[in-house]
């Protein structure tokens, strides 16, 4: 993909839009539906909210389940669920939604585990074509909130395969970049870096004043995923568009002086005491606990940090202060960010409640549950109609570097298997722990490429 079709694909995603997940490289029983007495399929929803055809009513009492790894006990997560519940018993009032929640990458393991054995949710959220291409999700080609999708969502490769539509995104995400306390940075006199070495500087500012530079919560392996794609994104696609399929074809091997250097940075930074010592051991959540009570300077997550940040700081009632965003850089100070679904909505391709699912979907992608929910979570509208408010200054600091800046739909891991993003992952936290980074351990990296490559889908241009 040229670089100027690539910028206008993310720009989709962001006209109109003021900027308000997780990655997952480390991926019960009954039949699918769950249903106590059968329910026809006499409601049609539509796209806009999943109204009830008028004169028809459903009385039937069944129970549709609903899966997902990120529904936590923020708030606005719980008002998603109620509003998504409210909704619903209004469409099928004797209906009852079960949700299926594991928090975190065990829950890919879980669904994979559950599609096996014909037990998974009727609706779930999911990510990677793993699923669409076993055969596990229904076809929604034929949806009509599918006409409503950004061109470049419908390319997005999470949700496409083979030409069909398996899943709805309804929302674009800000793959991850870096966050940091603005008040702390104008304490110690810090702009936004710019290069590698200005990173490094800020660093050591930073410590030298007592505090973390950055947190890490690296027992949720999704973080530490997001840590190295984000600063590899950086690293190649500037320098070479190419560099991603040039890795898919061989030319281009795992340890690659590029790939090297990032390893090369990361081992400087533990060296020099500018991770948590606990990075390891520590989820994300208290990673962000450690960047809102102001002992950690940054912390690399996503676009939900900022709302995420201000209930942090609420719930522990530590300082105030303003949140930052800069992306990771190469030497040269060049930089590339993600945006894309990351994730998609689909349904169980052997669920017995194919309407209910259906209506349940359409009810989720309507603008008065989706706006809420993803300002929450500081994603971009995907579908029209959606609309997102926020007055966080940060929106626009985000903005500005995806318009000045490359902007592509996909990371570095869509030209590789899993089993080959969770190898460079490996020697990720092994460098975290302390243990010298060797470029022969990115070997296991290159087997599993060439073990597994029949496994990619390309991402489309």
């Amino acid at each position: 993909m040229k670089k100027r079709a690539m910028i206008l694909c993310a720009l989709t995603l962001l006209a109109g839009t003021v900027f308000a997940g997780c990655s997952n490289s480390k991926n019960a029983g009954g039949s699918p539906g769950g249903s106590e007495t059968p329910a026809s399929a006499s409601s049609s929803a539509t796209a806009s909210g999943a109204q009830q055809s008028e004169g028809v009513s459903n009385d039937k009492k069944f129970t549709i389940r609903a899966g997902a790894w990120f529904l936590d006990d923020r708030a606005y997560q719980v008002a998603f669920k109620k509003a998504i519940e409210d909704g619903y018993k209004k469409l099928y009032p004797n209906a009852k939604i079960q949700w299926d929640v594991t928090l975190g990458a065990t829950y890919f393991d879980k669904l994979k585990a559950q599609f096996a054995s014909d037990t998974a949710p009727d609706v779930t959220f999911y990510q990677t074509l793993d699923y669409a291409k076993a055969g596990n999700l229904l076809d929604l080609s034929n949806e009509p909130w599918v006409s409503k999708m950004s061109e470049s969502s419908k390319k997005d490769p999470t949700l496409n395969y083979e030409g069909k539509i398996y899943g709805a995104s309804g929302w674009g995400y800000l793959a991850g970049g870096i966050w940091y306390n603005q008040k702390l940075f104008d304490e110690l006199g810090i702009q936004p870096p710019k290069t590698v070495q200005e990173f490094l500087d800020a660093c050591e500012k930073i410590k030298a004043a007592g505090k973390t530079p950055i947190a890490l919560g690296f027992k949720d392996l999704w973080t530490a995923d997001m840590f190295l794609m984000c600063w590899l994104q950086s690293y190649t696609f500037p320098n070479d568009p190419d560099f991603g399929k040039k890795l898919y074809d061989g030319t281009i091997k795992f340890d690659d002086a590029t790939i090297q250097k990032v390893y090369q940075n990361i081992e400087t930074m533990k060296s020099k005491g500018y991770f948590n010592e606990n990075a390891l051991s520590i989820d994300w959540p208290q990673s962000a606990q450690l960047f809102a009570s102001g002992e950690a300077a940054m912390i690399v997550q996503g676009p939900w940090m900022p709302a995420s940040n201000k209930e942090n700081i609420a719930k522990g009632g530590y300082d105030s202060f303003q949140i930052g965003f800069f992306p990771f850089m190469d030497d040269q100070g060049h930089q590339s960010l993600v945006v894309n679904s990351g994730s998609g909505l689909g349904i169980n391709a052997k669920t017995k409640l194919v309407q209910e699912s259906k209506d349940l979907v359409n009810l989720i992608l309507s603008p008065e549950i989706m706006g809420p929910w993803q300002e929450g979570e500081g994603s971009l509208p995907t579908l029209e109609g959606v609309e997102v408010k926020s007055t966080d200054p940060v929106n626009d600091t985000v903005k500005q570097y995806l318009d000045s800046g490359l902007t592509l739909p996909y990371k570095l891991s869509a030209f590789m298997p899993a089993s080959a993003s969770n190898a460079m992952i490996d020697v990720l936290t092994k460098v975290v722990s302390g243990v010298k980074f060797n470029p022969s351990d990115l070997q296991a990296a290159q087997n599993a490429m060439e073990k597994d490559k029949a496994t990619v889908v390309l991402p489309q241009s």
